[in-house]
């Protein structure tokens, strides 16, 4: 039986404010993240969150969540993805050359 390939579609925004607290000095951040279209929603299957300092997480459907924190759990748009939307190239480049320190 055949199977169905799930759309898939990209995104990346800069977080302009630290995390705080114990992350404070990691400063602002650049998340790239994956989306899969499941229904009319846009849910994260991969995610990257690169900081100032030059930490790097990684999360996906084997690392949900750790002390740092977790992959998106709020669906996203398509307006989010008009503005901040992003080719499948540029998001492997990041996941296949950025080593996390969360695995």
């Amino acid at each position: 039986m055949p199977t169905m390939a799930l759309e898939k579609r990209y995104c990346k925004w800069f977080w302009d404010e630290s995390l705080g607290g114990d992350f404070d000095t990691w400063g602002t951040s650049t998340y790239f993240i994956e989306l899969t279209l499941v229904g009319n929603d846009l849910c994260a299957t991969r995610q990257i969150e690169v900081y100032e300092n030059g930490n790097v997480l990684f999360y996906d459907e084997d690392h949900l969540a750790d002390n740092y924190g977790m992959l998106c759990d709020k669906p996203l748009d398509n307006k989010d993805l008009q503005e901040f939307g992003i080719t499948k190239a540029e998001f492997e480049q990041i996941w296949n050359t950025k080593t996390p320190m969360n695995r």
